[in-house]
């Protein structure tokens, strides 16, 4: 039964952030990154008798693309629900965030190690002693600095500091995806 589960077209899952963020976070502050992945059930036929495998996920290693690593039994979940009650979506720690030092594009891969159970004819599970990690699709995590300055009175030229919306756009950068379709080519910013 081992060598028949981990040959199973498991689904890994997916890295997610929140969705509002698309990745989106600041240096120096939490990232919430999660895993997304169910239980998965597969019926095989064995020697003609026909058995329901259960692939169940219980532990997650996160590699955040900046040499940091972590494995949890937790998958992590949307917060969502905390910023609702006031708290900043750029700033929850929670047990998969995590907190990057250098602004960049980080690719976030995941693992995740599922054990299995099997049973004949709806009868009980039963465990099976091996366990298998299959990879998840990654994600992107987009880090940028946050930098204030005084000012007073209304932006009169949109190339003074901080008239030209959220972030500065120079040379070959780019905005971050959740603000792209706010900026046009040039990197001029038009608005929400």
């Amino acid at each position: 039964m081992s060598e028949e589960f981990t040959t199973l077209p498991i689904d890994g899952g997916s890295v997610q952030f929140e969705e509002d963020l698309l990745g989106f976070g600041f240096i120096n502050r939490h990232t919430n990154v999660f895993a997304d992945v169910e239980d998965q059930s597969f019926q095989r036929d064995m020697l003609g008798i026909d058995v329901e495998i259960r692939a169940v996920p219980v532990d997650y290693h996160f590699d955040y693309g900046d040499g940091a690593t972590r494995t949890t039994a937790s998958p992590g979940s949307s917060t969502a629900d905390q910023a609702a009650s006031g708290s900043a979506l750029t700033d929850v720690e929670t047990p998969t965030s995590h907190v990057y030092q250098e602004t960049g594009l980080y690719d976030v891969d995941l693992t995740t190690t599922f054990t299995g159970e099997y049973r004949i004819a709806g009868g009980t599970w039963t465990p099976i002693a091996d366990s298998t990690t299959v990879a998840a699709s990654p994600g992107q995590a987009d880090i940028w600095r946050t930098q204030a300055r005084h000012v007073s009175g209304q932006c009169e030229d949109h190339a003074q500091w901080g008239c030209n919306g959220p972030f500065t756009i120079e040379g070959d950068d780019r905005p971050p995806e959740v603000f792209a379709d706010q900026y046009d080519d040039a990197g001029n910013w038009r608005g929400p």
